[in-house]
């Protein structure tokens, strides 16, 4: 739906959606603000085809698709799913169409924030030869940066990588609340400005400097004693923001030892983070 109603401010034509229900579908186009519920047999006029759909949907929803409906000549079928490539669209290797995929690479925790907050991000493209050209307008009308993908390369690892951004930072920014909570040294306001002044330097500097010059804090300074007292205290509180602090600084420790710690300074830190019962 965000993806739709970008496409309508920006003047292309939305015929509608096929939805789970026709009232599902309804309101979708309530949602973009033209368009109408949709059978899988109308797409056979559609000269712009968009899956977006759950990723274990796509294959079926692709089958169904062009079982009911004869694709149009040189329409463009085209998916959203970051897990999988063009092979996903092998039941139309000889209805003439082409093919693609766009995959947003930004969060859509709604379909509201999504559509007010695609313009200027980057968006994944996968397309055959026939199909570059449509697709690239399209993201350009969408407002997004168009970021080709290479040759080859495995979905599944991008995917991967995709969610541990996005939601690995979210579930991050949670513990992090919850471990400023629990210390009641600030009020919830002020907890929230000290996570947000932390969390925004570090990926700035990560952009300035890169990962391992940006690191900073006990694990790069060898400091196994305050990471045992940090995860002893955490630990009494919620052993499951102890778990994500152990996960999060054992991954930070390949980042240490570029930087040259080394050691016994090392063995002291991998076993303070390896310890269960810290």
């Amino acid at each position: 739906m965000a993806l739709g109603r970008r496409f309508a401010a920006a003047g292309v034509r939305v015929l509608g959606y096929v939805g789970r229900s026709e009232a599902s579908a309804q309101r979708a186009c309530e949602f973009v603000g033209e368009g109408r519920p949709l059978a899988l047999a109308d797409l056979a006029s559609a000269h712009v085809v968009m899956f977006c759909v759950s990723d274990p949907s796509l294959r079926d929803a692709v089958s169904a698709a062009v079982a009911a409906a004869q694709p149009r000549s040189c329409s463009l079928w085209i998916h959203t799913s970051a897990r999988f490539d063009l092979a996903v669209f092998e039941p139309l290797a000889t209805k003439g169409v082409r093919i693609g995929a766009l995959h947003p690479i930004a969060p859509f925790p709604d379909a509201e924030s999504g559509a007010s907050s695609l313009l200027g991000k980057p968006a994944l493209l996968i397309a055959d030869p026939r199909a570059r050209r449509l697709l690239a307008t399209l993201v350009d009308r969408l407002g997004m940066r168009a970021m080709w993908c290479q040759p080859g390369g495995d979905p599944l690892l991008y995917h991967a990588a995709c969610a541990l951004a996005a939601n690995g930072l979210t579930a991050l920014r949670a513990a992090v609340d919850a471990a400023f909570a629990h210390s009641n040294r600030l009020s919830s306001e002020d907890a929230g400005v000290a996570a947000d002044a932390l969390m925004r330097a570090a990926l700035d500097a990560c952009l300035a400097l890169g990962p391992q010059n940006a690191l900073s804090g006990p694990v790069l300074r060898g400091d196994a004693e305050t990471l045992r007292l940090h995860r002893k205290a955490l630990r009494l509180e919620d052993p499951a923001i102890d778990a994500v602090y152990a996960a999060v600084m054992t991954a930070a420790i390949p980042l240490a030892r570029a930087r040259g710690l080394g050691g016994d300074a090392l063995v002291a830190v991998e076993g303070a983070l390896a310890q269960r019962d810290a």
